[in-house]
């Protein structure tokens, strides 16, 4: 093979020849409800499908811990957004896994989920944001108070006396 032959051009050829998507072209490609936080559980970004399952559109940089309008246990008790699996995730610096929660959308319909919030670090390990994907769960046993269709989940208030939200480090 003669090398004499080939013009060799180390200019890259286009714009586009070492792409590399942002996290949100990223996340687009992602069909699950997903958001991100800061370090503070403020709202950085949603995709789509998690505007859809909130039923509404929260304010980035306004809403926080998550962008449901309220959240449940899985035996129908009220949960603040603070003790939020998000929130416990955050200030615990562990991943949280597990739970089974309900939402309602600001319309009044409630649906239950699983939430997988993950703490996001530096090189460092310090904590700078989370992300947290929305795994729906769709029973037609499903009712308003979310007892029985979701009993045998562990509760929040359950992990948090197991230490599921410490941090290990």
């Amino acid at each position: 093979m003669n090398t004499d032959d080939f013009a060799y051009d180390f200019d890259a050829p286009d714009s586009d020849w070492n792409y590399e998507p942002s996290r949100a072209d990223l996340f687009r490609q992602i069909d699950s409800p997903l958001y991100t936080t800061d370090s503070e559980g403020w709202l950085t970004y949603y995709n789509e499908a998690a505007a859809q399952l909130w039923g509404f559109r929260p304010v980035l940089g306004k809403s926080r811990w998550c962008g449901s309008w309220r959240l449940f246990e899985a035996d129908g008790t009220p949960l603040p957004h603070e003790l939020s699996p998000m929130a416990l995730a955050l200030k615990g610096c562990r991943a949280i896994r597990g739970l089974q929660l309900g939402l309602e959308r600001p319309d009044g319909s409630r649906m239950a989920f699983m939430p997988y919030p993950t703490p996001l670090r530096d090189a460092t390990g310090a904590v700078v944001g989370g992300s947290n994907i929305l795994l729906k769960v769709e029973r037609a046993s499903l009712r308003i108070p979310f007892r029985g269709a979701l009993q045998g989940r562990p509760t929040l208030r359950a992990a948090q006396i197991a230490g599921m939200h410490r941090c290990l480090a």
